[in-house]
């Protein structure tokens, strides 16, 4: 298995014959050496691209442009984005939060968000992979004391559904602008993933080595990407 750090909250994973894609953002996020380095990966592949809400941080309509050059695209949308019939490639499957699919035998669970769209739990081959896209710890100061607790409260009660499935690979929110970096800390403590990866650092990377001054589980690995390209292999 093979982890890419593209920007932001966008990753590659490269798992048995297949890519996994998450989170492709606007034309603002992207460089060429970006294009060239997913370009790179998903070169004649076996294309599976979630995109869990529609926020232009992680939601690109050009994503469809990927169907050509892939061997094969599937495209896993949350259903808050709004698909033009012009931008549409390859199979297409619209998830709504709180259900369950199943796609080319890849198992998939949608959470609610508790910003938009939805979280992914992906199982293949007896891997699991957290996926959080913008739910996380929102507890912003200028929030009311009732939505500030209405976001934790969500957040809280996604962990405790994970806690206890094994999670081999997560990705969740880190962000410095809250005090709570949006819930790392709180997600490693309590979910102990094999694996955690931070996203929505919008570029600053540096967070990370932040994060790994903290006192948290031996057990469990954490990415420290510095830049597009970055990789991590298991």
């Amino acid at each position: 298995m093979k982890i890419t750090y593209l920007i932001h909250s966008s990753f590659a994973l490269e798992i048995e014959d297949k890519v996994f894609l998450f989170d492709y953002p606007s034309e603002r996020y992207i460089s060429e050496r970006l294009k060239e380095t997913i370009s790179k990966i998903v070169k004649d592949s076996d294309l599976y691209v979630f995109i869990s809400h529609s926020h232009p941080d992680h939601y690109n309509p050009k994503i469809f442009e990927l169907y050509d050059i892939a061997k094969k695209a599937v495209f896993v949308l949350s259903d808050d984005i709004n698909l033009k019939s012009e931008d549409r490639k390859g199979k297409i499957k619209v998830v709504e939060p709180d259900k369950k699919y199943q796609v080319d035998g890849i198992s998939i669970n949608t959470f609610k968000s508790n910003d938009e769209g939805v979280a992914f739990l992906i199982e293949i081959s007896d891997t699991k992979i957290y996926y959080g896209g913008d739910l996380a710890k929102w507890d912003w100061p200028e929030f009311s004391e009732e939505e500030r607790m209405s976001k934790v409260n969500v957040f809280d009660d996604v962990l405790d559904e994970l806690k206890d499935l094994d999670i081999d690979i997560a990705f969740s929110n880190m962000d410095e602008r809250l005090e709570s970096w949006a819930g790392p800390v709180d997600f490693i403590k309590t979910v102990r993933p094999d694996l955690f990866i931070p996203i929505h650092t919008f570029g600053n990377e540096e967070w990370i080595d932040d994060l790994l001054e903290v006192d948290l589980p031996e057990e469990v690995g954490i990415f420290n990407y510095h830049d597009t390209g970055d990789t991590l292999e298991i």
